[in-house]
This record gives structure tokens, sequence and C-alpha cells, in this order.
């Protein structure tokens, strides 16, 4: 009897120094090492920072390797800010051209690693140049929402040549006018004039430099219809690849976000008290793992969530080192102590995903990263929804159309007043609304989970690499 030869593929991911990008990447590599294909085995080397590494180091595995890149000195961006974990805001731009400039190295590493593929983040539009000059095929792999995504490129490209909006008008914001101004204010920002990479480019020269198709992180019974006009604006040439929510397991992202033993003990004080809580009572807060509020955004927090009356475990953050002119606020609001039955405060990092599944939780208010949209959609949870900036509104947007959120009510994104954070979240904790919102969250968490559990989902993405490295195609029969 013959068996068929096992073939090898040998995958480098290159996601950006960021805790949201490189958490989504191992768990993909997590789920493709472990994949149940018949015929492939998959390694993975994943590419980042020493910084960014060591926070991740005990997720190594003989099949997920680590690889360091190091990027140029500069005086202003020493080794322990090559991450945008605790990265002031003015080095930002800094970081992207330190990376920019380290695409030597990065070819470097495709020398000695010699991969079959690269699996590679939008912030690298050069990556896939470096890898296309060794004869390795590249792909890109959005941690966005498709419904962000497309509304970027359609902004870009049709919206701008054209002067029409939007086609989704629940994700869009109405106008040409509307979204070319959110595109300035929120996206295009960081624009500098000697800008290695210009920022408006980095995501279309991605999506133009991936082979054949684009992966996504997303559900594809939710998001559909923006994956199919994303590959309608980027020529129709290539597919959009669902590869499932990707739902970050709690010690990877207690890792990568930098909790050790106190923040296990700190995850035990809130999951006791959640316990002590009745059913759907309880309001998660949480702004995301690298936003730090001002003063002002903080007091107007801590008043909202006071005039709620409602049950609530707030996660604040405040920034590791301060500068001049920096308005991230230092501490809690001075007073502001809840009753230790009415609310708990958690200071850094919490159990996001342990809460949200905690029966006692009732709501999400949340910033809207996309996984944080993801991981409560999972959790059946219905989400207050409050963006701050970049890609948070349009999320938010999507949340709302599909019915799983009600919105903060804002005059500009990143501005609040505390009583339409009170009313927002009586809305959702209270009433018919609220009734409405969990039943509908309830299904979507059924669409979510059934798209994380789809293994057949990760075993096609495992032959559309092979295919195009050109392996999968042949097999070969040994004896037994």
């Amino acid at each position: 009897m013959a068996q068929m030869e096992r073939e090898h593929l040998s995958v480098v991911m290159f996601p950006w120094l960021a805790h949201g990008h490189v958490t989504p990447y191992l768990k993909l590599a997590r789920r493709l090492t472990s994949a149940n294909d018949a015929d492939i085995d998959v390694t993975v080397h994943l590419v980042s920072t020493p910084v960014n590494l060591s926070a991740i180091a005990r997720h190594q595995t003989p099949r997920i390797r680590f690889a360091e890149l190091h990027l140029p000195a500069a005086p202003d961006l020493p080794p322990e800010l090559h991450t945008t974990k605790h990265l002031p805001a003015r080095l930002m731009p800094a970081l992207k051209r330190a990376c920019d400039l380290a695409a030597p190295r990065f070819g470097a590493l495709l020398d000695e690693i010699r991969p079959d593929l690269l699996l590679f983040d939008f912030l690298y539009p050069w990556a896939p140049l470096e890898a296309a000059a060794r004869g390795v095929p590249a792909a890109h792999l959005s941690t966005f929402s498709a419904a962000a995504t497309s509304f970027v490129v359609h902004c870009l490209g049709r919206g701008r040549r054209e002067g029409c909006a939007f086609p989704f008008r629940g994700v869009g914001f109405g106008s040409a006018e509307e979204e070319a101004k959110y595109m300035a204010q929120y996206i295009l920002r960081e624009e500098l004039p000697d800008a290695l990479v210009p920022e408006r480019n980095r995501l279309l020269l991605s999506l133009a430099r991936s082979s054949a198709f684009v992966a996504v992180k997303t559900c594809a019974d939710v998001e559909r219809p923006y994956m199919d006009y994303l590959s309608e604006l980027v020529g129709g040439n290539k597919e959009m690849v669902p590869v499932g929510p990707l739902l970050v397991d709690a010690d990877a992202a207690a890792a990568a976000a930098g909790g050790g033993t106190s923040s296990e003990s700190e995850s035990d004080r809130v999951m006791r008290w959640l316990d002590a809580q009745t059913p759907a009572s309880v309001v998660l807060v949480c702004f995301g793992s690298e936003y730090f509020m001002s003063e002002q955004q903080l007091a107007r927090m801590a008043r909202g969530l006071e005039l709620s009356g409602e049950r609530f475990v707030w996660v604040v953050r405040f920034p590791r080192e301060t500068e001049e002119g920096d308005e991230a606020a230092r501490a809690l609001p001075r007073g502001f102590a809840p009753a230790p039955g009415r609310g708990l405060v958690v200071e850094g990092w919490a159990p996001q995903r342990r809460i949200l599944a905690h029966p006692a939780c009732g709501a999400f208010l949340s910033h809207c990263g996309w996984s944080s949209v993801l991981e409560s959609l999972a959790a059946g949870v219905p989400i207050v929804a409050l963006p701050l900036h970049i890609d948070q509104p349009l999320d938010a947007n999507l949340a709302t159309e599909l019915g799983a959120a009600v919105r903060v009510q804002q005059e500009r994104f990143g501005e609040f007043r505390a009583e339409d954070v009170a009313r927002a979240v009586r809305r959702a904790m209270r009433g018919e609304e609220s009734h409405a919102l969990r039943r509908r969250a309830a299904e979507l968490r059924e669409v979510v989970a059934r798209n994380d559990a789809d293994d057949a989902q990760v075993a096609a993405l495992v032959q559309r690499m092979a295919r195009l490295c050109g392996k999968g195609q042949q097999r070969v029969a040994v004896p037994n």
C-alpha cells in the first residue's frame, strides 16, 4: 500500500508592531500549524522586533519560530520603543520611518529563512517587493474589517475620482464630502512631507502587491458584501479570503499586553466580583490596549457611568511616561470612588474575553476596535459604541448596522458628554431596546462561533498558499 509524501510549507508572517496586529497573526500561525491538512505541514516564522517578541516568547513552538528584526538606531527611538506599546503619539511617524528603513534587513532575514511564502501587514508595502526579488510570493493579511478597508479604498480611489459616497450607507457618512473630511482627519492625519512611503499609499500598494488573494480577519457570514466590494475595487482579480475572527486566547493577549503574575491575580479579583453580580447586570468599559484618555474624557466617562445607574467594570490605562503637552490623564478623577458593589476599576490589563463571556456581563462600552467588536459578538454581548479615532467609527457603524450596538451621541469622534454616555448605557441595559439588542447579539454569537470553529476555512487557506508556491499539486507515492 502506498501513502502520499507530505509536503512542507514555510511561511514568514510580518505583522505591524502593535498588540492588536501581532496577536491575530500569532493566532493564525497556531491554526495553520495545527491544521488537519492531509498532505501539507506548515512552519511559521513570525518576524517582529525583539521588544515585541520577548512579550510572547513562551508561544514559540517547534513549528512557530520567531525571527528578530532590528530597526535602525535613532536617538529618539530606543529599542524599547520599537513597538506601539507605550509609544508617545508624536513618535509614531518615526517608528514607521524606522520600519521602512529596515527593508534591507528584512530582505536579509528572507535570505536566511528562505520561506515559500510571505504574509504581510499593510504598513509594509515594500515587504512583497523584497520577497519578489527572491522569488517568494506574498499575500496581504488584513487585521481590519472588510467594511473599514473597502471604505478607505473607496475614498482613496472611486470616491475621490467620481465624487460618490460609499455605497453602504449604514457604514459610511452619507456623502463624498463628509467621507473626505473623515479621511483627512482620522485616517491620513499622520502624513509627513519626508515620509519614505506616503500614508495614503500604504494600503493601496499592499493590496495591489498581494499575490492572487488577500486574507482578511473576518467572518464571511457577516462581511461578504464588503469583501465583494473590496475585490471589485482592487480590480476584481483578487479574491478576498476570510480566515475567521482569529479570537485571541486570554494567555496570549495577556502576554502581548504585558500582563504577568500580577495581571493573573487581578483577573481573579475581577472574576470573583462578577460572580457576585446578577446575570446581565454589568457593563464592561474598555477602550483598547493603546489609547489613553485625556483628563476631560476620563472625567466625563466617570460621570457618565455614575449617571447611568448601572454596575460596571472599567478598565483604565495611563501612560508609562508623560511629556510636555501630553493631554493623557495620569489618574482617575479626584473623588471618583464607586461603591464596592456598584463598580470595579481595573488599571492596566483585564481578561476582556473572560469578562464578556461571564453571565453577569450585559453590555460592552467600547471604542469599537475590530478585535473588540468581534470578541463582543463572539460572546453575544451588545455593544455601546463610542469610537475615538482611525477606523473605529466605521466598525461602530457596522456593529450598529448589524443590530448589535447602540451609539453614544457624538458631535465629533473622540468627544462625548457624560449625559450621552449614561443615556446609551441605559438603552443597552434596560427596556425593550435592550431585549432586541440581546436577541440579535445572541444570533450573531452563533455566526461568529461557526466561523471561529471552521477548520475547513483554514485548510482552504493552506491549499491556496500551497498553490501560490507551486506546491500541493503533485503527489509522490512512496512505499509504506
